[in-house]
């Protein structure tokens, strides 16, 4: 009998086909769910700390790299496009993709975006000198199926090539309430429990804990581990920077960014995960179809 290969998750290929990249108001109802609605000096800033600090990453790969960008959507990461010879979008959204194209039609670089499932990516061994990757990894809610994609992205990217993930801290310190959540839904019986009397999230949503991610890629290469984000959407959304508690808030947030910026991953809520691919494959090379040789 033939295993089934783990694919992404047809509930977030909907979500977004159907809603998330429609317009309202202007603006995506994604942005709407999701995005920063108020901005401020210290919230600019660190926006801006953490563009370069994804920068900075992927400028290891060299001086004009070709960037496979895999949940890509309706926002391709054309802040990035300075340091590409090429750009390639993947996502499973055709919508989103639509979206991607209209933004792309200017731009100085040669560009490509496709639908694709990062769990199959349809890409030769070794094919990206760099992959950058955005709050998408979670939206695959079976462990197998976010192995898959991150093998896959690893199968694709050049020895000595760098992979850059931004995705979600399920325990962070610093957030109480947010991490009795998270080890809430970690927990086999009352997790169960939970998903009956709570409202369903939107769209699917499952963050594996950092170590995990850590053994997946690992053993590929040098892994680092950073702070993009301290806190919560919710948190970046709603709480001012300019009265009140938050406005203490805030500045304890940016103190912990700007000097703790590795211990503060541990703390906050987003993380920024570095690897880059040895040139040695050894045991640890990847062969089609995103498993590891004797895995």
């Amino acid at each position: 009998m033939t295993e089934q290969r783990p694919t992404g998750n047809e509930g977030t290929k909907r979500f977004y086909d159907q809603v998330g990249w429609l317009k309202q108001e202007g603006q995506t109802v994604d942005f709407h769910l999701f995005g920063m609605r108020e901005d401020g000096p210290i919230r600019m800033a660190l926006h801006e700390v953490h563009l370069q600090r994804v920068r900075s990453a992927l400028s290891r790969a060299g001086k004009r790299i070709s960037l496979l960008e895999c949940g890509c959507g309706g926002n391709p990461a054309r802040d990035l496009f300075d340091l590409c010879c090429d750009y390639t979008g993947v996502d499973f959204s055709e919508t989103g993709l639509d979206l991607a194209r209209d933004q792309l039609k200017c731009a100085a670089i040669p560009c490509d975006v496709r639908q694709a499932d990062v769990c199959a990516l349809p890409f030769d061994d070794g094919r990206f000198d760099a992959i950058y990757s955005a709050h998408m990894l979670y939206h695959i809610p079976e462990a197998a199926g976010q192995r898959a994609a991150l093998h896959e992205m690893l199968r694709v990217l050049r020895p000595g090539g760098v992979l850059v993930l931004i995705t979600a801290n399920p325990r962070p310190l610093l957030f109480p309430i947010r991490l009795l959540k998270r080890l809430v839904a970690d927990t086999p019986a009352i997790g169960r429990m939970a998903d009956i009397v709570r409202r369903a999230p939107p769209i699917p949503y499952r963050v594996m804990p950092l170590g995990w991610v850590r053994q997946q890629v690992g053993p590929y290469g040098s892994f680092g581990l950073m702070i993009h984000s301290l806190p919560s959407a919710a948190f970046n959304r709603y709480v001012t920077e300019y009265r009140g508690i938050g406005k203490h808030l805030w500045r304890l947030i940016r103190w912990l960014d700007l000097s703790l910026p590795c211990a503060a991953a541990h703390l906050g809520c987003y993380v920024q995960i570095t690897l880059v691919k040895s040139v040695i494959g050894g045991s640890h090379r990847l062969r089609q179809g995103g498993v590891p040789e004797g895995g």
